[in-house]
């Protein structure tokens, strides 16, 4: 008799959980779906900037159901739909054209041939135009080194790598006459470059450079300055040979080839109670340059404030060959200042040997620092 009992007390209370699960159950069943919600696999994507326009980026998936998708974008003002299907290959790009300079969100969705969407994907990008243009700067050059050889040898100044910067092209003529593009990356394993070499380039001829932009690693466009003349050419003194001279004082460090290695700190001592002047040197610069300008130093060997038994006055020669020689004027020289006193040449004259001759001073006797030469 007691089983009978707690059977039936089992019993009651089985039906009793039924009839309540039921009744909660009930207030739901209009918003259940019959056999489960379906959702495609979603766009994994990536949004690349560019010049007024977005390119979004996505693997098609191992999803084989999914045949289109909807990008949308202003707030799902726009959209663009996307024949998936149709696509060949791996990868869905959409590009994303005439977008105003800024920042964008782009919702995308994806969906099968019964209609089923997949979950929204977000991404974010950034369309430039002529505001980001209008702030790049040109990477300079600080100079411009060129051997006897034709080796072209340009020293960069700062880049704007912040602001996208990334490489150098620079533009010119190589040695059989068609010309040329090389594009020079501004960072190698995260340090900046400071120098290009190039060995191609036709002689006496000059180059053309400008800085290339993109706004982040991921971006489809490049943006560009203007192109910049390369200017002077500093000519390499490592070539260049002191053939002849007037006098120099005894000891290696009055000697003539002074003038040419690299330093005012070093002199040109002409030979003191033995010389008068004019005092002169020829240099042989080992090829024929377009000349047009030269610099002259006074030296501070010896004398940390610098010595002033320079000359007053100079000319100015160069030649071809050696034997037939044009002035090319006659010049002022203060010798009472440091540093580089830079002469322009105005006929540009084409020579491999200039000579520098002071014509007069304050001694018998003349003192010089270093010599340079500038063209092409």
């Amino acid at each position: 008799m007691k089983k009978i009992i707690y059977f039936t007390l089992i019993l009651s209370t089985v039906i009793c959980l039924v009839t309540a699960c039921r009744k909660m159950e009930a207030p739901y069943k209009q918003y259940v779906v019959t056999g489960g919600l379906v959702y495609p696999g979603k766009a994994a994507a990536i949004a690349q900037s560019g010049k007024n326009r977005i390119q979004i980026v996505w693997p098609k998936g191992v999803d084989k159901s999914v045949v289109k998708a909807k990008l949308y974008w202003n707030s799902f003002a726009d959209s663009i739909i996307v024949d998936v299907a149709a696509i060949q290959g791996d990868t869905i790009k959409v590009m994303v054209e005439n977008l105003d300079e800024k920042s964008y969100t782009f919702v995308i969705r994806t969906f099968d041939a019964q209609g089923n969407m997949s979950v929204p994907v977000e991404v974010n990008g950034g369309s430039f135009g002529d505001r980001y243009q209008s702030q790049l700067l040109t990477r300079p050059v600080n100079s411009t080194l060129i051997n006897a050889a034709g080796k072209l040898t340009i020293n960069w100044g700062g880049a704007d790598v912040a602001n996208g910067a990334y490489a150098s092209e620079v533009k010119y003529t190589d040695v059989s006459g068609t010309v040329k593009t090389q594009v020079f990356p501004v960072l190698i394993n995260t340090k900046e470059v400071k120098t290009t070499e190039i060995t191609d380039m036709l002689a006496n001829t000059n180059y053309q450079f400008r800085t290339i932009f993109r706004p982040d690693s991921l971006s489809i466009d490049r943006f560009f300055t203007g192109y910049s003349d390369g200017g002077l050419f500093s000519i390499d003194k490592r070539d260049w040979k002191v053939v002849a001279f007037s006098s120099q004082h005894s000891g290696g460090d009055n000697a003539a080839v002074n003038v040419i290695d690299g330093t005012e700190h070093t002199r040109w001592h002409a030979c003191a109670g033995c010389s008068s002047y004019p005092h002169w040197v020829v240099i042989d610069m080992s090829a024929p340059r377009i000349l047009t300008q030269f610099g002259v130093w006074r030296t501070d060997y010896a004398i940390p404030g610098g010595d002033d038994r320079g000359p007053n006055k100079f000319e100015f020669l160069t030649s071809v060959d050696n034997v037939n020689w044009v002035s090319q004027g006659n010049f002022n020289f203060d010798r009472n200042l440091n540093g580089e006193q830079r002469y322009l040449l105005p006929n540009s004259p084409k020579a491999r040997y200039f000579k520098f001759v002071g014509t007069q001073g304050p001694e018998g006797y003349m003192v010089l620092g270093e010599l340079s030469a500038y063209g092409l």
